[in-house]
């Protein structure tokens, strides 16, 4: 008698381990697979795009940035498209690899350089279908040079998808004061950013 309630106290213990192991494996699982989402989430969060024009604030939704990479010809060029179509946009043009830290000065006076639209244009401001360049292209000695125009201070490889790209913008666009309308003026334009470039089969 003593062995058989010795023997099913044994197995009642076995049981009440395997029982507490099964949902201690299963609280590790929710717990971890809840950490990833959290994760995926801060990240996705972690984007922007923020900017002053004239020191009036702007804020890009991280769905209404893209980006594209061109190294197929001789020359490299990076662009950010940062807002929606139709309403304010900044576009800034980077004419080298970013796969690191650089600086971008506003412009070039070599119009055969992918510079030519300026390191930083702004579009639709003041109004829609108006633009203005970070280099002044009907008046080039107008131009003031500014040579931190666009800066990426940090770029990362988030995995096999893409690039974190982060950095700043500081400087003016130039209407093309060709006529007298009060929307045809210059713009200081201040900002920062952090962005991902999703790889399209070219990576850098």
């Amino acid at each position: 008698m003593k062995t058989m309630r010795k023997a099913l106290t044994i197995t009642t213990v076995l049981a009440a381990t395997f029982l507490f192991g099964c949902n201690s494996a299963t609280t590790d699982n929710k717990s971890t697979t809840s950490t990833n989402t959290e994760t995926s989430s801060a990240q996705s969060n972690d984007l922007y795009f923020d900017f002053t024009v004239d020191g009036k604030e702007m804020h890009i939704a991280a769905e209404d940035i893209s980006s594209t990479y061109d190294a197929t010809n001789k020359d490299t060029t990076f662009k950010i498209f940062a807002g929606k179509d139709g309403e304010p946009t900044v576009m800034l043009v980077i004419p080298h690899n970013v796969a690191g830290p650089s600086t971008t000065p506003n412009g070039s006076p070599d119009y055969a350089m992918n510079i030519t639209q300026g390191s930083v244009s702004l579009q639709n401001y003041p109004e829609k279908n108006y633009t203005t360049n970070s280099f002044n292209t009907v008046y080039p000695e107008m131009s003031v040079p500014t040579p931190n125009a666009v800066v990426i201070t940090n770029s990362e490889l988030a995995g096999d998808e893409g690039r974190i790209i982060t950095g700043t913008i500081n400087v003016k666009t130039y209407g093309e004061k060709s006529h007298t309308d009060l929307k045809d003026t210059d713009h200081t334009i201040t900002g920062k950013f952090r962005i991902k470039h999703e790889f399209r089969g070219l990576k850098f």
